[in-house]
């Protein structure tokens, strides 16, 4: 009953007028550079240096309804692994997506996602994100990975010397449980998680960059859906993935808020932890730009048409402007929120390094 109930609904969007606007997000148009020198340790790395994207998480990083209301996975349009072009009548521009940006600075890119997949598809190119993951499922796309890197990719990717950029995106679907005390919502529980994913990436995958991407208030989509007549009926007549957000009171709400501020300062402690290895080919660095994002500020803009829950088109494209300002700015600078009515996206130059850590500079004194 619940699937022909939001068949249903969602016609009645496009009755109510919910069409998502063009995206205000401009088109990549810094200036290409030459050829880097190749990189032989991680505090070398330019964005021409990096051949490999992949990406580890949950259906944010699968696309899950991203884009037309339908209940697919817009894998080739994710900010962090998405290579697809709008098609349009006029146009076929490049999605605005970190790898795309890059392409600009290494055409051999490769590890993108393209099209779109079925719900919870287990991997597609080297995007192993499954919708519906926790932290604890991670482990299994990890090798995923591994698997395509070292089967269908081996003869693309020199697996022990090509520089790679992971996008890791985890842990919103452990807080939707976080009002009920679940298990798995326990900052602790996230915690031995998150660096048991940490030290399966660094033993197993060499020459590495990992994007740690904190986690938004999930609440804000609570706001940003009250917006809509749509969203607020669909919350009413059709069961949620996540209980607390609206099945739930504020007081659950704030509660899932308290866990996304808990999650996110393991990510820095457990980045810090990594990053004092000084290990030459690996690090991970924490990319704040989304967890001051505010959701609701943007309405219902921001939401999946088809189950106001996850991010549209738009939110995504939000999504890759502040990750890649974070990925060229050094730590202690970072922005933790998008801007999208002041963009300024940072070009690099020949002399950019992506900044590492505080730990990695210190032990050494130049790149």
């Amino acid at each position: 009953m619940n699937r022909l109930i939001l068949v249903v609904l969602f016609f009645v969007s496009f009755a109510l007028g919910q069409l998502v606007p063009v995206p205000p997000i401009p088109l990549y148009n810094c200036s290409k550079l030459p050829t880097p020198p190749p990189a032989t340790k991680v505090t070398q790395l330019r964005p021409g240096n990096i051949k490999v994207v992949m990406a580890l998480g949950d259906s944010i990083s699968a696309g899950f309804a991203m884009d037309t209301g339908v209940p697919l996975e817009w894998r080739g349009l994710v900010f962090s692994i998405g290579g697809d072009k709008y098609e349009t009548e006029f146009s076929d521009d490049p999605a605005v997506t970190i790898p795309n940006y890059l392409l600009h600075y290494n055409p051999s890119l490769v590890g993108t996602s393209v099209g779109t997949t079925i719900p919870l598809t287990k991997g597609s190119a080297l995007n192993g994100a499954v919708s519906g993951a926790r932290v604890e499922q991670v482990p299994d796309q990890v090798n995923y990975l591994i698997s395509q890197l070292k089967g269908p990719y081996s003869a693309q990717v020199d697996f022990y010397n090509d520089w790679k950029l992971l996008t890791l995106f985890i842990g919103a679907n452990n807080i939707c449980g976080a009002c009920r005390n679940d298990s798995v919502s326990d900052p602790v529980f996230f915690e031995q998680h998150l660096r048991q994913v940490l030290q399966q990436i660094t033993d197993n995958i060499p020459r590495v960059f990992i994007n740690l991407i904190t986690i938004f208030n999930i609440s804000g989509v609570w706001d940003a859906g009250m917006t809509s007549e749509y969203c607020i009926l669909l919350w009413k007549v059709v069961d949620h993935e996540c209980y607390c957000l609206t099945t739930g009171n504020k007081t659950d709400r704030d509660i899932m808020d308290q866990h996304s501020i808990a999650f996110n300062a393991i990510s820095n402690k457990l980045a810090l932890e990594f990053q004092s290895k000084n290990n030459d080919s690996f690090t991970v660095v924490v990319q704040p730009g989304l967890q001051d994002l505010p959701i609701g500020k943007y309405g219902e803009k921001f939401l999946s048409r088809l189950d106001c829950f996850h991010p549209s088109t738009l939110a995504n494209e939000a999504f890759t402007y502040a990750i890649w300002n974070n990925m060229m700015t050094p730590q202690g600078q970072k922005s933790t929120a998008p801007d999208i009515h002041d963009i300024k996206i940072i070009c690099p130059t020949e002399d950019t390094y992506i900044p590492v850590s505080y730990t990695h500079l210190r032990a050494h004194e130049t790149p």
